[in-house]
């Protein structure tokens, strides 16, 4: 195999990724007719849940061979709520396409994406999509893209109408500059940024030479690495008009796996490790996506950084510290598998059945290199949940844990004052989706409760306590006693436990005991049995019995001294706080920014888009419930949102009250 490359499709929802990558496997011949979104038959939306909603939920992989060059394609989500799908993907990529639709130009979920594959530097090719719609003004998308990425963008090509509609591409190294028409001035941009990627090229360029197609192509592969360029390509997927140049354009210019920068990791001391993208060096690679087959079970999909991949072989989960064998691997065609013997780096291959996880990072038995794990947003937005047929409990527990697997960004937890089940995700569509998944995949039915708002309780200042536990019964009796100090962290301190005994007076093995009721009693919290969080607890003096003390007595002890504790430390509720960001029409600005304010939200930011303007604002997750239906009322279905945990934030007192008191209701309506 010549050279190897990893794209990822990436861009706002309905912007025709999907349609893109099947263009693209069937201009290439590795699929022999187009499939239609409609018909749900194409090679990515493979799942019944994508077939009946007609968009993208899972991250799919697909591959094509060219003069003798492999290219893998992964078909990512745009919508904000399969955020989880969208970190895999990038975790998995080498090269980003950006598609934009000429009819939404850059949408808030475009803004997004590109956010996260600047961060992880990945070289990028924009793909200007649906050139064929009746009547578009592909002018204002290419002044929007210029305004949005600056002069990083070089045009490859550029559009031909005849009489409206869109014919074909030109590509600007085989065209005369100087008769290029209406495209001279975007074109004549290219160039300046090019001139600016070396010295030789800029003192050529400003003696007023022509730079050469030549000159051009050397540059652009190392300004991509780099980063200082991003490549501009015209199309349509649906009509496949400019999807060979695209595929020309991958082959020719985009730095395959061998090409690009070294990647990095840790030993086992937390050293750096420089992973060098070649097939003979040690394997690495990492597992960034994890789906349960109905027949295979357990699938993982893997990413070859380093080094061979062989079917039969063992491997190190260096994350976990486990030896595994590995069976067959397959490439992926969406669902369809290739068997494979070995894989070299930049290559995504599946294996069933590993107790491996997502983002573990696999390696050679001889080495122990760890990656990074990414970052995962936590959910905001929580329903419970039951199962609908009373005995299926335990059929819902193993669905659980396969969801779970499935899907980092859902939560799924126990909520211990109330019994329930809660779900936590993204959005009302993720969680709707996970829902169905539970009946549709597993075989299991649960109904969906009202949202849960995950508050949370703190102090605001310090306090001193004393925890005391005696209890005599006949024999051995119990008796734990500790002396505690808490103190207010910063909001998203999370909590830190501090040991500060000295001379004995509690014996060290029952310290743990100590922390462990604290720990115990931060779950069930003071002022509505919310937990508290953002805490330090010191400490500092207690009293032991030689015979009675036991580990239980101090949990206890610690457990009432931290209740204690936070009743003298003036206690407050706290709520999640979101950040939104609400994409509308110009002439609903002021109906919107408007729900913001009664919502007491506060707006941060506006920012003009095409015929649109992005409102960025803050608001109480509690004010959020129906926003969807809200916003489509006010501005006649036009206008988008997302939103995303951002932080927690006190509730006012006069609404923290009705809080605490209708809790006390239902504890009391339960006793």
């Amino acid at each position: 195999m010549e050279k190897v490359f990893t794209i990822g499709l990436f861009g706002g929802t309905k912007s025709g990724k999907t349609i893109l990558g099947e263009s693209i496997l069937f201009k290439s011949g590795m699929i022999s007719r187009m499939g239609d979104i409609n018909q749900g038959n194409t090679t990515f939306d493979y799942d019944e849940e994508e077939k009946t909603r007609l968009t993208s939920i899972n991250l799919a992989v697909g591959y094509f061979k060219i003069q003798n060059n492999l290219v893998y394609i992964l078909d990512v989500p745009g919508y904000i709520d399969f955020v989880g799908e969208q970190i895999s993907a990038v975790a998995a990529s080498d090269i980003a396409i950006l598609n934009i639709s000429s009819t939404e130009g850059i949408e808030v979920g475009t803004e997004k994406i590109w956010e996260m594959i600047s961060k992880k530097n990945l070289p990028t090719i924009i793909f200007v999509n649906k050139l064929d719609v009746p009547e578009i003004n592909y002018k204002k998308v290419i002044e929007e893209l210029i305004s949005f990425f600056g002069n990083k963008i070089v045009f490859i090509n550029y559009p031909v109408f005849e009489s409206k509609q869109f014919k074909g591409v030109i590509n600007i190294f085989d065209y005369d500059i100087d008769s290029s028409g209406e495209f001279k001035e975007y074109i004549q941009k290219s160039m300046d940024t090019l001139a600016e990627l070396d010295d030789s090229i800029m003192e050529k360029y400003l003696e007023g030479e022509k730079l050469t197609k030549e000159e051009v192509s050397n540059f652009l592969k190392k300004g991509m690495i780099e980063g200082k360029i991003l490549p501009v390509l015209f199309g349509s997927g649906i009509n496949q008009i400019g999807i060979e140049e695209l595929i020309n354009f991958i082959i020719s210019f985009a730095p395959s796996v061998e090409e690009l920068l070294p990647l990095k990791g840790k030993n086992q001391d937390g050293g750096e490790v420089i992973i060098e993208r070649k097939d003979t060096q040690p394997f690495i690679g990492i597992i960034f996506k994890t789906i349960f087959d109905p027949f295979a079970g357990r699938l993982s999909y893997i990413k070859v950084l380093s080094g061979k991949f062989s079917s039969n072989s063992q491997f190190l989960n260096s994350t976990k510290g486990i030896k595994e064998r590995v069976g067959q691997i397959y490439r992926m065609l969406g669902r369809k598998q290739e068997p494979v013997d070995v894989a070299y780096p930049g290559e995504i291959v599946t294996t069933a059945k590993l107790n491996s996880q997502t983002f573990d990072t696999l390696c050679d038995l001889n080495i122990n290199v760890i990656l990074e794990k990414p970052h995962i947003p936590e959910g905001a937005v929580s329903y419970s949940i039951a199962p609908k047929i009373k005995g299926t409990e335990d059929k819902l527990g193993n669905a659980i844990g396969k969801i779970l697997e499935e899907d980092l960004t859902v939560r799924i937890f126990r909520e211990e004052e109330t019994g329930e089940t809660i779900i936590s995700g993204m959005g009302d569509l993720h969680i709707d989706i996970t829902v169905s998944k539970f009946k549709n995949k597993f075989g299991v039915e649960v109904e969906k409760g009202i949202p849960k708002i995950a508050y949370k309780e703190t102090i605001t200042i310090s306090a001193n306590a004393e925890g005391k536990f005696k209890r005599q019964t006949g024999g051995r009796g119990q008796y734990g006693h500790c002396f505690i100090k808490i103190e207010p962290l910063p909001r998203g301190g999370g909590f830190e436990f501090v040991d500060q005994i000295v001379g004995g007076a509690i014996p060290r093995n029952f310290i743990p005991s100590v922390e462990k009721g604290v720990r115990e009693a931060m779950k069930k919290g003071v002022l509505a049995n919310y937990p508290i969080v953002d805490i330090r607890v010191i400490l500092y003096d207690g009293s032991y019995h030689v015979v009675d003390s036991s580990d239980i007595a101090f949990q206890i002890a610690g457990s009432m001294a931290l209740q204690k504790a936070v009743n003298n430390a003036k206690p407050i509720l706290l709520e999640p706080i979101v950040n939104v960001e609400i994409r509308v029409p110009s002439e609903f600005v002021g109906d919107v920014i408007g729900t913001i304010n009664s919502k007491r939200g506060r707006v941060l930011d506006m920012i003009s888009s095409s015929n649109f303007q992005i409102i960025k604002a803050q608001v109480p997750l509690a004010e959020m419930s129906n926003y969807t239906n809200e916003l489509r009322s006010i501005t006649s279905g036009k206008g988008t949102y997302s939103m995303e945990f951002s932080h927690y934030e006190e509730v006012p007192s006069h609404i923290a009250s009705k809080i605490i008191e209708q809790r006390k209701q239902e504890k009391e309506e339960k006793l």
